[in-house]
């Protein structure tokens, strides 16, 4: 029973070591590649009059608590992290105060990524350690607990494609998200 139990802690520590290597890969300048991107719109069409004039008056408050929610987030800047990282740079903290005050008394989520680099289940974790150290420090800047969603996708969100470390620099990011 000691041998299974010591043979299955080996195992498992096996398994969480090697889910990335703290040697940051090199860059192979063959491969080139982009994400594409898509959109969608979709209308509703109404049915009488009543029903177009109550439709834009909903059309139109929607769109301004969208339009206040799309504004905002374009206002909120991504704090970035260091490779295989999650502590908050130095040269980051003063976007995080900003983005702290503009969200101060709103529901927030905060999605952690990473670059393409280790395994699914090691950027999982790592985009949850980054989410949380975010969350700690807007907590320590007076942010409620309550008020802080939090999300790890991992390496399946990038904003950068191309194999340069300045992109894969983009994707070891969290974004703040407003529902």
């Amino acid at each position: 029973m000691i041998k299974k139990v010591a043979y299955l802690s080996a195992t498992v520590a096996i398994l969480v070591l090697s889910g990335c290597s703290s040697k940051e890969p090199t860059i192979d300048k063959t491969a080139n590649s982009s994400m594409p991107s898509a959109s969608s719109t979709i209308a509703t069409p109404a049915t009488d009059s009543s029903a177009k004039d109550s439709n834009a008056a909903i059309s139109s408050s929607a769109n301004t608590n969208a339009n206040t929610s799309v504004n905002l987030t374009a206002e909120l800047s991504s704090i970035y992290f260091d490779f295989d990282k999650y502590d908050i740079r130095t040269d980051m903290e003063s976007a995080l105060k900003i983005d702290s005050d503009l969200v101060k008394n709103k529901t927030i989520k905060l999605e952690g990524n990473c670059d393409e680099f280790g395994s699914d289940e090691y950027n999982v974790a790592l985009g949850l350690k980054r989410a949380n150290a975010v969350k700690q420090a807007l907590i320590n800047m007076g942010m409620s607990a309550d008020s802080i969603n939090m999300v790890s996708l991992g390496k399946s969100n990038p904003v950068c494609a191309e194999q340069t470390k300045e992109c894969w620099a983009k994707n070891r990011r969290v974004e703040f998200k407003l529902p």
